[in-house]
């Protein structure tokens, strides 16, 4: 069994958002503050492995206003269970899924109460809420100070009061009839039902900054405090204690000639008249411990030559990081294997698994992750394998391209409107890009990780043709953010810029729609003509050949024709559009949501003169600094220019040597348009319908 599906309710940012798990790994990806550690952090609370527990601050922005609602609501005198109904709760919901074959369902089995016999999940609920009794502790608060405005008053009494009157419920519900629930007391069935621990991002490995040197050493002292339990595997047991008798054999021996040596450093005692005769004799009696060994003198150490083993904190922070998370792992997984009653399943959450870790590593360890359940496994042959699922938060391109699409949940932080506080909406790959082709799929992702593209984390996006417009990109960004006010400058904003080509750059657009990521695709006209010619065998053929945009009756960039063919149109390989008519498009018509087109246009607004590719609009928008056979019209010029031009040479030329220059028009206008912060878009995915609970 496992975890299908969870849904969280009024919590942060999280004001509700449903996310399916996968059986294995899922990576939760998306950019700062989007909600990534939210999630986490509301299965800490409700299960409670920390300590922590919810404060005011928890409950989503547009939440907090049902406080001073119920209060208002409270003085009105309306029914108290209206005004319990009013104030604001914090849910997560699990959606269970096993097996209806398997003979004992363990742990679950209470939280079954269905009557459909081909029903295969189970929903679990857990409510942070208030109650009836605690209704006066809440909104009852004294008079405010004078000069202090009632509203702040009353929200600054829920810091103390929220913690009294507010308490974690647990039930179950029908999932073939919402109102069918049963309640649990106490925290017990859930403990017992499901297991959650965490592997912080802030793992406190680099003693240079008041951190502990010696943190993978104490997780053996959590080893052996599992190992030792009476419900641990039987291997485990054995070595728990062969560990204590060898603690307690020393301990003997240290009471024999050390205590007694020790007993000299008692003060002479009998000088004055103690002890007396009906007194004990005071003696020492040194024992040890075995958990405190190994929690305070027990290190990890490297082994070195000459019997010099260096310390933990001499090697690097990278390879200490892994070690000290596979340690976690493992003792996570001794104590799930030591439980009288496993539970029903086991959630692992790995916050930003990147740190300290060079890029390939990272890769390494999300690929190795799924393959160490089963290496775990096989130290209990007996048993059965280790029911856990990872949950996988990270901003690292290599961590999150390495997961293959169907693992990929994205966490989008949606800006606030004048109706709607800031919140998250998470959106489910497996779901969203279902309408792409597994082809474009497999093209997307592969092309993803062998580029390491940080779509998934950008603020925007540039999507460019070649490597000269890459190479070009940031001076490009520099020249144009000198018209712009500062704080719409395109140095302030995250901007990832990726190089796909003209041929692929369409394959992106259903990618580039659900990210709802703000995207400038910067591309070349690429005008053709028909040209007679005889092929090998002296046959006439017809080819399209390039030519400037005047002369041409085509374009073979297929990234433009796919952003402007119609959707009604049948024979999409065969529909055409003139450069003429590429020319003539509006600024409206080359947006389409949150992505914008632009390729050459006149750099003179009216003018017929359009460049054909990029290095032509370049002589064309700085004619000073080319030289300029003038035999022919400007636009055939600059073309016959441009063909003679090193693409790799001019691109560093501009980019570094030439201080002063004019960026193309149509470049110009793409980027004032992706400087501006992103308009809400009306066509593309909607969000997912969530099922009724």
């Amino acid at each position: 069994m496992r975890v299908e599906k969870v849904r969280v309710e009024g919590f942060r940012l999280l004001k509700d958002v449903e996310i399916t798990l996968e059986k294995k790994s899922t990576v939760i990806v998306g950019r700062n503050n989007s909600g990534k550690t939210s999630f986490t952090d509301i299965f800490d609370r409700f299960t409670g492995e920390t300590g922590a527990r919810f404060r005011l601050e928890d409950f989503s922005p547009a939440q907090r206003e049902r406080f001073f609602t119920a209060k208002m609501l409270r003085e009105q005198a309306a029914k108290p269970e209206d005004v319990l109904a009013a104030l604001p709760t914090i849910a997560l919901t699990l959606t269970f899924r096993y097996d209806i074959s398997a003979q004992n369902l363990g742990p679950l089995s209470p939280f079954v109460i269905d009557l459909d016999l081909d029903s295969t999940t189970a929903i679990v609920c857990l409510e942070y809420r208030a109650t009836l009794a605690a209704l006066h502790t809440l909104l009852d608060t004294p008079l405010a100070p004078e000069g202090v405005e009632p509203r702040t008053h009353f929200f600054r009494s829920l810091r103390d009061t929220v913690p009294k009157a507010y308490s974690i419920h647990v039930f179950a519900i029908d999932p073939t009839d919402a109102t069918n629930r049963r309640d649990f007391e106490g925290a017990a069935a859930l403990s017992a039902l499901l297991q959650c621990n965490f592997v912080r991002a802030q793992r406190t490995l680099d003693h240079a900054k008041h951190g502990d040197a010696d943190v993978i050493g104490k997780l053996l002292s959590a080893l052996f405090k599992t190992a030792s339990a009476p419900t641990a595997a039987a291997a485990d047991q054995e070595l728990a204690a062969k560990l204590k008798a060898s603690v307690e054999d020393i301990e003997r021996n240290v009471q024999g000639d050390f205590d007694h040596m020790l007993k000299k450093l008692l003060p002479a005692m009998e000088v004055l008249g103690f002890p007396s005769l009906n007194d004990t004799e005071l003696r020492p009696e040194t024992s040890l411990n075995v958990e405190a060994l190994l929690s305070d003198h027990t290190r990890v150490v490297y082994t070195g030559t000459d019997g010099v083993h260096l310390p933990e904190g001499y090697n690097g922070l990278g390879t200490r990081n892994l070690i000290y998370m596979l340690l976690q792992l493992e003792s996570y997984h001794k104590a799930y294997r030591a439980k009288t009653t496993r539970p029903a399943t086991h959630l692992i959450f790995i916050e930003e698994p990147e740190a300290h870790l060079h890029p390939q590593m990272q890769e390494v360890f999300i690929n190795q992750l799924n393959a160490a359940i089963g290496k775990l496994s096989t130290s209990y042959p007996e048993e059965a394998a280790w029911n856990v699922q990872f949950v996988i938060t990270t901003h690292s391109p290599h961590v999150a391209n390495t997961a293959s699409f169907e693992a990929v949940r994205y966490f989008l932080n949606e800006s606030p409107t004048s109706a709607n506080a800031r919140q998250t909406k998470v959106k489910d790959f497996k779901k969203g890009l279902s309408s792409v082709s597994p082809d474009d799929q497999d093209f997307l992702h592969q092309y993803m990780t062998l580029t390491k593209c940080d779509l998934y984390f950008a603020d925007k996006a540039i999507m460019v043709e070649g490597t000269t417009e890459r190479l070009l990109m940031p001076r490009l960004c520099e020249l144009v953010d000198k018209s712009l006010e500062d704080k719409h400058k395109l140095a302030r904003q995250y901007v990832t810029c990726v190089e796909v080509g003209g041929a692929h750059a369409h394959i992106f657009y259903p990618l580039l729609d659900f990210l709802e990521l703000k995207t400038l695709v910067v591309t070349d006209i690429d005008s053709t003509k028909p040209v007679e010619k005889q092929n090998k065998h002296g046959k006439n053929i017809t080819t399209w050949d390039k030519c400037p945009v005047a002369e041409g009756e085509r374009t073979s960039n297929a990234a433009i024709k796919d952003w402007f063919r119609p959707d009604d149109v049948a024979d999409k390989d065969g529909w055409q559009i003139t450069p003429a008519e590429l020319v003539a498009k509006t600024a409206e018509e080359k947006q389409s949501g949150y992505r914008r087109i632009a390729y050459q246009i006149a750099e003179k607004p009216g003018a017929n003169i359009c460049a054909r590719s990029y290095e032509d609009a370049l002589v064309l928008a700085n004619p000073d600094r080319f030289k300029w056979p003038k035999e022919q019209d400007e636009a055939s010029e600059a073309w016959e220019i441009a063909k003679g031009l090193a693409k790799a040479d001019t691109a560093l030329r501009f980019a570094i040597r030439e201080k002063e220059w004019t960026v193309p028009r149509y470049i110009h206008e793409g980027l004032r348009w992706l400087s501006a912060p992103p308009a809400p878009a009306q066509n593309v995915e909607a969000p997912i319908k969530k099922e009724a609970v």
